[in-house]
């Protein structure tokens, strides 16, 4: 029930709510400042919230409700400590900021500019803990700038002082959010903001019924000396900066797999984030080197910058044009130069199984019609051990003599390619144009510098192909698996065109571009086929 109508002089400034809807915000910049003022009321009462009976801590939501009749709306909830009339207040009137200006809200703009930002018209609910009073206001832009109202109408109502929320009802909307890429976009950005009140597990926030979650950068754990070292430290320095020590704090590490999207620092104030989150990390290239690099990929951290300043969006540190920005990545640097070339340094080898790679390798024969009844068999052949040695003693008259033979391997020791596992070789039966065929296909790994391709006729329709899988010619595609099934076809391919040009051809000699036009047309049947 409606006891009291109040009123809020807003003079001389109504028309200036208008001119915010063409600031520079994002959708969730602009959601980032109510949750700002719902975090930082629940922190500024958080002892005297959770002494509550079923106290669990903050609950936050966030809807984006679409209304093809009255127009979309966007409602933002929290059951924070809420508004008594003193903030209440200092929540709708320009140039009125909080009490403590050590928080998130420092400004005390951030509401009304979102607000005006997303829409024209927007009111907000609200009661705080221990008090009987709920206020409630509408604002409408377009009304204040037509009829230069210096006043606006608050309604005043009698509650259960055991309730404490705030409600924002955003309508005639400027900016919407739709689109289910935008949708997640949004979602995913605000989970970064917000990542350590989502850590603590006293700050749920949902966004149209999801709760958020943070998902975490998996650390690149190394085995040295029988121990594993997980690539992570904690770093604290400070800038000097017009007489004021500007500390930094947090950690840098190092991700395995890499992500050019999530790599990068992530620059954070008063326990939300101001620069990062998902393609928009902090990685200058005086630190990280170009985009193509592995530490562009791979290095990561997260640096608390509480007394730094930011702009007013809180978007960004206030750095540009003073040389502060410059001043930090010059001290970054030294703690950052180590990790970085470990980043560079590490080699990870990606991994596809046999079954897997002769699959893909011989479907788009069999699927073209190029080949038929195929059976494939995948064996394991006997690991040489290097250790060993084969030594034939011959007798003579001056004694026994041992003759030591080095075993023929080639071991190398760099740790590029792709690792097969299941099996190396490949007894592949098929026929061919009414032919039976056996090939015997070998996957050979250790030494970059053989023949790509040798084959061996063991008979009249028996071969054996020994495919160099880490050909240095092939570099860089060879790094990755999709790749290996590809080359292993084209082998298969190449060596039934020299089978063809070989049968077809008179007196045994083949013309120069016999074995050309058959694999030209081998390969075109595959293409059409697959």
């Amino acid at each position: 029930m409606i006891v009291v109508a109040k009123r809020i002089n807003i003079r001389p400034t109504s028309s200036v709510y208008g001119t915010y809807k063409r600031l520079s915000y994002q959708p969730w910049t602009a959601i980032a400042e109510f949750v700002d003022n719902s975090t930082q009321s629940f922190y500024d009462h958080k002892d005297e919230l959770m002494s509550l009976k079923y106290a669990k801590g903050l609950h936050i939501e966030i809807d984006y409700i679409n209304d093809d009749i009255n127009g979309d709306r966007i409602e933002i909830y929290d059951d924070a400590y809420g508004m008594e009339w003193n903030d209440f207040q200092r929540a709708v009137v320009l140039d009125r900021p909080p009490k403590n200006t050590n928080g998130r809200n420092e400004f005390g703009m951030g509401l009304k500019t979102a607000a005006c930002w997303f829409g024209s018209i927007w009111s907000i609910e609200s009661t705080s803990l221990n008090s009987k009073n709920k206020y409630y206001t509408e604002i409408n832009i377009d009304e204040l700038g037509k009829y230069k109202t210096e006043e606006i109408d608050v309604k005043e109502e009698v509650v259960s002082p055991k309730k404490h929320y705030t409600k924002i009802v955003i309508r005639r909307l400027n900016k919407r959010i739709n689109g289910s890429r935008t949708v997640a976009k949004v979602k995913e950005l605000l989970s970064s903001i917000y990542r350590e009140d989502i850590r603590s597990g006293l700050v749920e926030i949902y966004y149209n019924g999801v709760m958020l979650q943070f998902k975490e950068a998996p650390i690149f754990v190394e085995q040295i000396n029988d121990k594993e070292q997980a690539w992570k430290k904690d770093i604290e320095f400070s800038v000097r900066h017009e007489g004021q020590d500007l500390k930094v704090s947090g950690f840098i590490a190092i991700r395995i797999p890499g992500s050019v999207k999530d790599a990068g620092f992530t620059l954070l104030r008063r326990g939300r984030v101001i620069v990062g989150g998902s393609e928009k990390n902090y990685r200058p290239t005086e630190l990280f080197g170009d985009a193509n690099s592995y530490a562009w990929q791979r290095l990561f951290g997260e640096l608390h910058m509480d007394n730094w300043p930011v702009t007013q969006a809180k978007d960004n540190f206030d750095w540009h044009n003073s040389g502060l920005e410059e001043a930090f990545i010059n001290e970054l640097c030294i703690y950052t130069q180590d990790y970085r070339r470990k980043a560079e340094s590490i080699r990870v080898r990606e991994k596809i199984n046999t079954n897997d790679l002769v699959k893909n390798a011989v479907s788009g024969l069999s699927d073209a019609g190029i080949v038929e009844d195929a059976v494939v068999e995948i064996v394991e052949r006997p690991k040489i051990d290097i250790d060993e040695t084969n030594v034939e003693k011959n007798d003579s008259e001056n004694g026994d003599s041992e003759k030591i033979i080095e075993p023929e391997v080639v071991v190398n020791q760099n740790d590029d390619g792709v690792i097969i596992e299941g099996g190396d070789q490949v007894n592949y039966t098929f026929k061919y144009k009414n032919n039976s065929y056996l090939f015997h296909i070998l996957f050979e790994m250790n030494d970059p510098t053989m023949d790509w391709l040798i084959v061996e006729s063991n008979g009249v329709s028996e071969y054996t192909l020994s495919i160099n899988m880490r050909h240095s010619f092939f570099k860089p595609l060879i790094e990755k698996k999709e790749f290996l099934p590809i080359m292993t076809r084209m082998c298969i391919a190449l060596v039934l065109a020299e089978i063809e040009a070989m049968l077809i051809s008179p007196d045994g000699k083949i013309e120069a571009s016999a074995i050309r036009l058959k694999m030209n047309e081998i390969l075109e049947n595959v293409r059409k086929g697959i």
